[in-house]
């Protein structure tokens, strides 16, 4: 077994890449039925890439806030909650951007049945009142329920530090008391005008967030979260391997638990159940002590996925919008495998186009503002 990475000064690449790789499958993932969606990680294991982003998006927070909460708490809550307010203008942009091409597709291309798998329905026969719900988040159209879930867990961003910079065993000791009491009543915010609750549960996923901006406050002070240990090590590559086993050779029924918990056993996205975090958690584990995982993340070739995880944010935003778009495409017409393939390299090709257009722009930026 390889040793483990060592910590090195500087911006860990790791980040970056495996941000731009969990972008990548999300964007693959949110056009269902493609020729590429076998290969993703959700079919190799109880996790997919939504919990990986929100872990990540939780290591972003404690890096970048964590030390200037402890230096500045006003400055750090300003600027927690400006960046917040940001994914608000963002989700709102593309929920109306998304409502746009589905409506298109829904009057243009007789593509009802999208309509109602994405709840799009609802803009058709209460259309003010379903306005009413995208403004305060509890109208979320299919694969649009990302942002919200991010935007909340970083608005409460200030009272997560609050516990941490008590003590981080206090803020996981919080955490995963809300995860368990929201999993096993569930509790969940409601839908409106809708009926029903938010599909990603933020009572639940606020404990892969917090656990996330821990790791990233430890790494902010140069401490190891998590050290490394043999036996643990082992028994997260086993629970790896069991649950590839599991998911590949389907031996599994999500449906014949019966009355086992849910939260426990179960494998419902929504409440992020003990085997999805269990997994994500053995996954973050052996990649972030291997160290291979630090070379591949380095490498220059692969800079094009690390370029699309610096810029996060506008890469899902335009991903989001070209899924849409493609899944009304596909809905109204067959796709061959070529033109599969193609609609999706022209996607991706989108996304980074965006990103180097934006990471030029910052380059320029800082550059300019040396030379002042």
């Amino acid at each position: 077994m390889q040793h483990p990475a060592a910590p090195t000064a500087g911006r860990d690449p790791r980040l970056d890449f495996f941000r731009g790789l969990a972008l990548v499958m999300i964007f693959i993932n949110h056009v269902p039925g493609n020729m590429m969606e076998g290969v993703t990680s959700k079919n190799f294991g109880f996790s997919d890439a939504a919990e990986a982003f929100v872990l990540m998006s939780g290591m972003s927070a404690g890096l970048a806030y964590s030390n200037v909460y402890a230096r500045d708490r006003i400055n750090a809550v300003a600027r927690i909650l400006r960046r917040a307010g940001r994914l608000y203008s963002v989700h709102l942009l593309t929920t109306v951007l998304a409502v746009i091409v589905l409506m298109a597709g829904h009057n243009f291309l007789g593509t009802t049945a999208l309509s109602e798998r994405v709840n799009m329905v609802s803009y058709l026969e209460a259309p003010w009142t379903t306005a009413l719900g995208v403004l305060g988040m509890t109208h979320q159209l299919g694969y649009f329920n990302i942002l919200p879930l991010y935007m909340l867990l970083l608005a409460a961003t200030p009272v997560f530090l609050a516990l941490a910079s008590r003590n981080r065993v206090l803020l996981l000791a919080v955490s995963v008391s809300i995860w368990a009491i929201a999993g096993w009543n569930n509790i969940n915010l409601p839908n409106f005008p809708t009926d029903g609750t938010w599909f990603l549960n933020p009572f639940s996923w606020q404990l892969i967030y917090c656990i996330g901006l821990c790791a990233g406050i430890s790494a902010k002070k140069g401490e190891t979260f998590v050290g490394y240990s043999p036996a643990l090590m082992a028994v997260a590559i086993a629970y790896l391997g069991f649950a590839m086993f599991v998911i590949q050779g389907q031996h599994y029924d999500l449906t014949a638990w019966g009355d086992h918990p849910a939260l426990l056993v179960g494998f419902e996205k929504g409440i992020l159940p003990l085997p999805r975090l269990m997994h994500i958690l053995a996954l973050a584990y052996v990649i972030s002590q291997i160290a291979v995982f630090r070379t591949i993340a380095g490498s220059a070739k692969l800079d094009v996925v690390s370029l699309l995880g610096k810029q996060g944010l506008a890469v899902f935003a335009w991903g989001s919008l070209v899924c849409i778009s493609l899944q009304v495409l596909r809905e109204a017409y067959a796709f061959s495998p070529a033109v599969d393939i193609a609609t999706l390299i022209a996607g991706l090709a989108i996304q980074y186009a965006v990103a180097q257009r934006l990471q030029t722009a910052k380059v320029a930026v800082k550059n300019q503002a040396r030379m002042v």
